[in-house]
């Protein structure tokens, strides 16, 4: 009986941490992007990208647009001083300057807002503001595996008028790695290959119809048995999210990443159900 208890406990312990959060002091992952051909976005993603080709700047720059480019300077100047570092002193001042930009430089659709100095005070867009911004949430969820900056990622990917992200850029944060252990920063119909450690493909593909629908279906595909570690960002607007591989249901928080470890086959799911605020 005493046993029974014991390993009752355990379990409950283990389905407990099973989802993962990450503290704001730096616990630095430095997840890694992969290369571009072992990326494939699925034809919903693209109306949501600019072609790279096509990227421009204004010549001639506002004076608030200077100043917004200067505190994003900044900010990339001490996130690539801190990845050398893992200075926590420089972490706690980055995360204050960064939440400080967040409040209140971003218009809704989470860009650098510039406003036009002229009677419509209408919001001038910033091609190259809003690549540095997004360029900057990158390094920072690939550094700290901190949920807002994935959170912020998305708002500009699904909600911007105007398409920020390259393919490129989509493709170097959607999925990332350390080892054997996999990212899933953001949802989109897509699928990314990488060797296993131990040898063999391994294939992981996104369906979804995301963000008009918050379910997700992970599928994995590899030639034998594997061992990974599957991290599955869920965001902090999730209302009761649900992740369940077979029978076995996990415990999503919203603003943290959901783990799902164990030895893959060719055929294995994992169901991720987001049930978003009606008021959001």
């Amino acid at each position: 009986m005493k046993f029974k208890q014991i390993a009752l406990i355990a379990g409950l312990a283990w389905a407990l941490t099973s989802c993962l959060y990450f503290e704001h002091g730096l616990n630095a992952i430095n997840s890694e992007s992969l290369p571009e051909k072992q990326i494939t976005l699925g034809n919903e993603l693209m109306p949501h990208l600019q072609v790279d080709s096509l990227v421009t700047d204004f010549t001639e720059a506002l004076p608030e647009q200077n100043l917004l480019q200067k505190k994003l300077d900044k900010m990339l100047a001490r996130t690539n001083r801190i990845g050398k570092t893992k200075s926590d002193s420089l972490w706690t001042a980055l995360s204050s300057t960064w939440e400080d930009f967040r409040k209140n430089d971003l218009d809704s659709a989470g860009l650098p807002f510039v406003k036009a100095n002229n009677a419509s005070g209408a919001s001038v867009i910033s091609p190259k503001l809003n690549r540095d911004w997004v360029d900057l949430n990158i390094r920072l969820l690939k550094l700290s595996g901190e949920v807002r900056f994935g959170d912020a990622l998305e708002k500009i990917l699904y909600q911007s008028k105007v398409p920020v992200y390259t393919e490129k850029m989509l493709k170097s944060v959607i999925y990332t790695r350390v080892d054997d252990q996999i990212f899933v920063n953001l949802f989109g119909s897509s699928s990314m290959n990488y060797q296993h450690t131990t040898g063999g493909n391994v294939k992981i593909i996104q369906e979804t119809k995301f963000p008009e629908n918050q379910e997700v279906t992970i599928k994995i595909e590899c030639g034998d048995l594997r061992f990974m570690d599957v991290y599955i960002r869920i965001p902090s607007w999730a209302q009761n999210p649900t992740v369940m591989h077979g029978n076995v249901k996990y415990v999503p928080y919203p603003g943290q990443y959901c783990l799902v470890s164990r030895k893959w086959k060719t055929g294995d799911e994992i169901q991720v159900v987001l049930k978003k605020s009606l008021s959001q």
